[in-house]
């Protein structure tokens, strides 16, 4: 079982990520002003391992990786997260339907710095689709469902 670490929340296409104590997930949308949520869009919600984070930062030689720069809006501890493609996740009061690795894109390398993308192959993150909402906190439990 994993834990949230911090919520971030971009609400336009290439501003700055900002860290939320709290937020709110619609089912079949995503993160509430976020700009990258829509309904019935597969990458509903990002997700990626604190630990994927902190080797990427000692990869790349780095006194740190700023909070949000991996533009992944929920960062979890202790949760092997690429292990759940193509299942469901309970994440504090959310379900959510596990569809793919999330890849880094070139905007790693302006966001955390050169040579981030391939650095964080492998450990880019999941996406998937928000099939029950909720207000999530830093602090809630990650958990994977069994496959019924």
């Amino acid at each position: 079982m994993g834990i949230v670490v911090s919520i971030h929340r971009v609400e336009m296409k290439g501003g700055p990520a900002e860290t939320l104590a709290e937020a709110k997930f619609i089912a079949n949308f995503g993160l509430e002003r976020d700009w990258r949520s829509r309904k019935g869009r597969g990458r509903q919600i990002t997700l990626i391992e604190e630990e994927a984070l902190e080797a990427v930062r000692a990869t790349l030689k780095m006194a740190e990786i700023s909070s949000g720069a991996s533009r992944r809006q929920v960062v979890v501890r202790g949760s092997s997260l690429n292990d759940t493609v193509g299942k469901h996740l309970r994440v504090g009061p959310l379900l959510i339907k596990v569809h793919d690795l999330c890849d880094p894109c070139k905007n790693m390398e302006t966001m955390i710095g050169p040579d981030a993308r391939r650095a964080m192959k492998l450990r880019g993150g999941i996406c998937g689709r928000v099939i029950e909402g909720g207000v999530l906190r830093p602090g809630d439990a990650v958990t994977v469902l069994p496959i019924a």
